[in-house]
């Protein structure tokens, strides 16, 4: 049955000193624990063509191979509603999401979301894979977000975000003037359902800001994630006194945008790591008429 499986992992081990192979994968693979659990429990790690045991050891000269396990269709309706692909491989599938559209289903919401989207795209091509956002976007952000194709491209691209080889750069327009041309927010953010704040006994957060536009009353900036926590940018800003332009949640409500002027416009892959271009997306049309207000204050 695995002979018609891909391979995702393949490696022969070279050193002296004997290592469990469920470490090794978590080192060379970059593996989780609960992702190593699946493939062991379905058989899908090999040591010299057999059926490896978690804890066995590695001795040196030891050929592992670890199998993509067997994809099934997305339990999500298909939705015949556009999507803007930018990139696709194999691997993942990246667009450009509308502001005000759900990324994916959640209490209530069944239907309507890019995920449904998503899933017809693939029907269409009969790929019978799951729907798997890598980057959540919120609601009312617009922008890039990726989608992997297997789960462990999925795993392997969430690490890559964590650990820099894919960097996100969003672009806002704030409410007031910024002094500093760029510079870092470095302040910890709490966690809690409807009541997420900069607190000191949060958790580390860090986003980086440039200066692209300062109006006479408000600023474009450019803004780049060194951690990824809910709402981080929305939070960071609103803290600091300058909150996004039509942020109801963080800060108030606008005449000329009815969501926050917040967009995922960029996604930078590591050479090193993947054959990707720089992935863009323009600024949203309807943030024109903002724009325009700005240039006529």
């Amino acid at each position: 049955m695995k002979k018609n499986l891909p391979v995702v992992f393949e490696a022969v081990y070279s050193q002296d000193e004997p290592v469990s192979i469920q470490e090794y994968l978590r080192q060379e693979a970059r593996m989780s624990g609960r992702s190593l659990r699946q493939y062991f429990f379905k058989g899908l790690v090999e040591v010299n063509r057999r059926k490896a045991h978690s804890a066995a050891k590695l001795k040196a000269g030891d050929h592992i191979r670890v199998f993509q396990p067997k994809e099934s269709a997305s339990p999500l309706t298909p939705e015949a509603l556009p999507i803007e692909i930018i990139y696709e491989n194999d691997q993942l599938l990246v667009i450009n999401k509308p502001a005000l559209l759900p990324v994916h289903p959640s209490g209530s919401i069944s239907r309507g979301t890019l995920a449904n989207r998503v899933a017809y795209y693939y029907q269409t091509r009969q790929l019978p894979v799951k729907v798997r956002p890598v980057n959540r976007l919120d609601h009312g952000t617009s922008g890039l977000i990726i989608f992997a194709k297997t789960a462990a491209s999925q795993e392997k691209l969430s690490q890559a975000i964590q650990s820099h080889k894919i960097q996100r750069i969003y672009y806002a327009i704030v409410h007031g003037i910024l002094a500093q041309d760029e510079g870092i927010i470095d302040l910890p953010i709490l966690q809690q359902p409807g009541n997420r704040r900069v607190d000191p006994q949060g958790q580390p957060a860090a986003t980086r800001f440039k200066v692209i536009r300062r109006y006479s009353k408000a600023t474009l900036l450019e803004l780049a994630l060194e951690t990824g926590r809910t709402h981080q940018i929305r939070i960071h800003l609103s803290h600091i006194g300058h909150p996004i332009i039509g942020d109801k949640t963080y800060g108030k409500p606008s005449s000329s945008l009815n969501h926050p002027a917040l967009h995922a416009g960029k996604l930078i892959f590591d050479p090193a790591v993947y054959n990707i271009p720089e992935l863009t997306a323009p600024l949203p049309d309807d943030w024109q008429g903002l724009f325009d207000s700005l240039e006529n204050t």
